[in-house]
């Protein structure tokens, strides 16, 4: 497995990789490269992001239902597990965007909704 995604790597780069000089290279034929090597990434990328975010949703129940119904205690299980990038893409083969196979923790500051009101785990953790 790890030969082949060795492999798939090198071809990616070979057609058309990740370049620094992206802006002065953009043709059809790098572009053509990287989206083969994108598709074939993807082709062993997306379940094993899939069978980690499963898993990840069932152990993160579990550790909710095991710490007393602790919302804060699943999260800290679903965030990494679920969330981060389930699609390689151009931009990402390209070098322009990260890929993150776990996704970030929670942001230092509350998000709102569009009308400025606190969403409903941001209120369970407000001091009101």
């Amino acid at each position: 497995m790890r030969r082949m995604l060795a492999a798939v790597a090198l071809v990616a780069v070979v057609l058309g990789g990740p370049t620094s000089s992206w802006a002065h290279h953009q043709d059809q034929g790098n572009e053509a490269g990287l989206a083969i090597g994108a598709a074939t990434l993807n082709l062993f990328y997306v379940p094993a992001k899939l069978v980690t975010a499963t898993l990840g949703l069932a152990v993160g129940g579990l550790v909710g239902v095991f710490t007393g119904g602790s919302t804060r205690a699943a999260y800290a299980v679903w965030v990494p597990t679920a969330t981060g990038t389930y699609f390689i893409s151009l931009d990402q083969m390209a070098g322009r965007e990260p890929i993150r196979f776990f996704g970030s923790d929670y942001a230092d500051r509350a998000s709102t909704m569009a009308s400025g009101e606190a969403g409903a785990y941001e209120a369970a953790y407000s001091s009101r």
